[in-house]
């Protein structure tokens, strides 16, 4: 038989600690989750697709964005704020009925993200200083994952419309 080694109480704290203790990975997919799961996520959502069909509501949803820009803190956003423009553009272009190449899917996911992003109400509420902007943040990385190549053409687009080729 074999004589099990001791273990000191500070060893079982720390084994303790570490096996409650999530990773990083582990706590921004729970944060994920808990934005994804919100009502206003949801809500968001479902509303996507009123506001696609409704030309003053999408109008509306893209002054309110663009207002929303000029006023919050960029350093949330990090390297996902020139997308979030891209993404407000391109629901102007579509409005307007100047970019049409967007597909619907991936149009809706766009609003849905600019509906959250206005939204004063969602899970941390944007009167919060700084912090109040994090799940935005999150919202918009999380639709980027699905149509950063669609923003990257339409960009290219723009691009194209400013500097034509001869």
């Amino acid at each position: 038989m074999k004589k099990r080694k001791a273990v000191s109480k500070a060893a079982k704290q720390r084994k303790k600690k570490a096996a409650a203790k999530p990773t990083m990975a582990e706590q921004a997919r729970l944060a994920g989750n808990e934005i994804t799961q919100s009502s206003a996520f949801r809500r968001a959502t479902v509303d996507a697709e009123f506001y696609a069909g409704d030309p003053k509501r999408l109008r509306k949803l893209v002054e309110d964005a663009l207002g929303k820009i000029n006023v919050i803190p960029r350093g949330p956003f990090g390297d996902t704020w020139p997308y979030l423009l891209a993404m407000i553009r391109v629901v102007r272009d579509y409005h307007r009925a100047e970019y049409r190449d967007m597909p619907a899917p991936k149009l809706l996911i766009i609003i849905a993200a600019i509906i959250y992003f206005v939204s004063p109400f969602d899970v941390i509420p944007d009167w919060i200083p700084v912090l109040g902007h994090i799940d935005d943040a999150f919202v918009v990385s999380l639709a980027l994952k699905s149509v950063r190549s669609d923003l990257d053409t339409f960009m290219a687009w723009e691009t194209a419309r400013i500097w034509p080729t001869r």
